[in-house]
């Protein structure tokens, strides 16, 4: 007898803009129907015309548009009253706004956020951050916050709203040993700890043959710099020039390394300016600013979170901003030097025991800090790639976890 599908339905992230969001639906989408079978996915997206462009071959996903402007003020309005209706016992069947009858008809709601109720994000984000896991608690149907960082909660909206939502929470992945702190503060009796959905997706096995040419014109081996426009906005608050440094940052490389390096967008949205979804800009920026090196490669292109985790495994040492491109730093055992700005970051590179692999983005007032630790990192490069790779295995156990929770949250 063939097994009926099962319906979630994936919030906090999108297949577009951000190649980190990007890697956990994909990891969902393609490792949850080995511990639930059959699948039908409806992805929540902020971008929905994009999204649709950029499905998984083969996986059974409908893209729902779910903007945060429709959130606030169509989805979650109709939530509100479903919620009275459900207290009064009454049916649900007249809800039918795309996002709220989605979830209505989904066993599970999968919130895939990188991070959320974090203090210093400013209100916008955390009152959003409350909407988005909100809509599904609200509907009833239960909901699981999938690896993420989350905390401190020392901001008093912040604490308010976390401790509305967290609770009602079916479970809470906290990503590290950071995250679990922060959750204690709480004392919540919902957290599991895990590792990052992402540690659990595939590699691409190619590159687009435009992409191949470019990196083909170099010689030799080379350092991957993912720059972020994330940390430029923090770097830049101080004052700070952050185009500038990651240039000095890139030519200090080439000098002292003697190594290519190649630039690479982890965040990328076709058209549109820098934001924080875009590194795009930031990168082109940093690369014409080097365009007399003909060792220093820029790739402008869009790709997928397997064909950036490939380029990142072709390198000998990978420098990033991004949270989503150090796990694959990590999880291609290359060695990983992090310019961050949050936890997020050590607590995951503390799992392999390369905590002082981790600077604050004020690092870069001193390029020669880094270009330091790079030259550590490629002298001992095998020993570091042995550690990497004695740490996998529990991470990648502790990532697969995520999918064990949510399966049993659905056999409730």
């Amino acid at each position: 007898m063939e097994m009926s599908a099962r319906r979630v339905s994936i919030v906090g992230a999108a297949l577009s803009a951000n190649k980190g969001a990007a890697a956990m639906v994909e990891t969902v989408v393609a490792r949850l129907p080995e511990y639930v079978g059959p699948v039908q996915f409806n992805l929540l997206t902020t971008y929905p015309s994009a999204d649709r462009e950029r499905l998984p071959p083969h996986a059974d996903v409908r893209v729902v548009g779910l903007e945060p402007i429709r959130l606030a003020s169509v989805e979650i309005p109709v939530a509100l009253l479903a919620f009275v209706a459900r207290k009064l016992h009454l049916p649900l069947g007249w809800v039918r706004t795309r996002a709220s009858r989605a979830i209505l008809d989904s066993d599970v709601v999968v919130d895939v956020a990188g991070i959320s109720f974090a203090d210093g994000r400013g209100v916008p984000i955390v009152v959003y951050n409350t909407l988005m896991t909100g809509l599904g608690l609200l509907l009833g149907v239960p909901t699981v916050k999938a690896a993420q960082a989350l905390g401190p909660f020392k901001g008093r909206l912040n604490h308010f709203l976390a401790m509305r939502v967290l609770p009602a929470v079916a479970m809470v992945c906290a990503r590290g040993a950071a995250t679990r702190a922060h959750l204690d503060t709480l004392g919540l009796k919902n957290v599991v700890d895990v590792s990052d959905l992402a540690f659990s997706l595939d590699e691409a096995t190619h590159l687009p043959a435009d992409i191949e040419r470019q990196l083909s014109a170099i010689t030799g081996n080379f350092v991957t710099v993912m720059p972020s426009s994330v940390v430029k906005g923090i770097y830049e608050k101080s004052g700070g020039d952050y185009v500038e440094a990651v240039m000095r940052l890139v030519r200090s490389l080439r000098r002292e390394t003697e190594l290519n390096v190649v630039i690479v967008p982890h965040s990328y949205r076709i058209g549109h300016g820098e934001g924080r979804m875009n590194d795009g800009p930031v990168c082109q920026e940093v690369a014409q600013k080097c365009s007399d090196d003909d060792g220093v490669v820029g790739i402008d292109a869009d790709l997928s979170a397997g064909e950036l985790r490939h380029i990142v495994s072709r390198g000998s040492v990978l420098v990033t901003s991004r949270f989503h491109a150090m796990i694959s730093g990590l999880a291609t055992a290359t060695p990983t030097v992090v310019v961050g700005w949050s936890h997020k970051y050590k607590e995951v590179l503390s799992d392999f025991g390369l905590e002082d692999y981790g600077f604050d983005a004020r690092a870069l007032d001193d390029s020669s800090v880094i270009v330091r630790k790079v030259q550590e990192a490629i002298a001992h490069r095998d020993s570091l790639v042995t550690q990497i790779r004695s740490g996998l295995p529990a991470v990648k156990d502790r990532s697969a976890r995520n999918f064990s929770v949510i399966a049993d949250v659905i056999a409730k």
